[in-house]
């Protein structure tokens, strides 16, 4: 399916499994640019090391509920 992403940007937190993992390699199939985070900085590289196949992914361990480390 074309939903027109590609050249987009799109930011996903807990991309790491379950639903963001999901969301995130599909705007990856997409042709959009992804960047993920999650709590668990292993986590966040193996899943970065993974999708990095299907696109331009990058990503970062982050608390998103702690406002400070979002900025």
């Amino acid at each position: 399916m074309d939903l027109g992403l590609s050249g987009k940007k799109a930011v996903i937190t807990g991309a790491t499994k379950g639903i963001g993992r999901s969301i995130a390699e599909t705007l990856l199939a997409e042709g959009a640019s992804v960047a993920i985070c999650a709590r668990d900085a292993a986590g966040v590289e193996a899943a970065v090391e993974e999708m990095s196949a299907l696109g331009n992914v990058v990503g970062a361990p982050v608390d998103a509920a702690d406002g400070d480390a979002v900025e």
